[in-house]
């Protein structure tokens, strides 16, 4: 898909930031969501080990009517899948985003 190579680097930046805001100081409702549904039509592009979980987890994450606490608490589970897979594939010169 227009030269994505499946990397997951990509979309760490931005789960770290949703992660990092439990109160909305940063992101709002609207940036989270967004957020959310942008990664989420990018997994099956995605070298992940557990995609169905991650989708959803995004998919939690992009629905209205929950608090930046739960959006943040998704986030940083994806971060500890990915970071998982990394550790199980050997942690590679690829994987130095962590």
């Amino acid at each position: 898909m227009f030269g994505f190579d499946g990397s997951i680097k990509a979309i760490v930046h931005f789960l770290e930031q949703i992660k990092d805001n439990k109160e909305g100081e940063k992101l709002t409702h609207r940036e989270v969501r967004a957020y959310g549904r942008l990664m989420l039509a990018l997994v099956p592009d995605l070298s992940v080990d557990r995609p169905e979980e991650i989708k959803l987890l995004l998919a939690a994450m992009s629905t209205s009517g929950l608090p930046h606490y739960d959006r943040s608490f998704a986030a940083g589970q994806i971060l500890k899948l990915l970071e998982k897979q990394e550790e199980r594939r050997g942690n590679s010169s690829d994987a130095d985003y962590f």
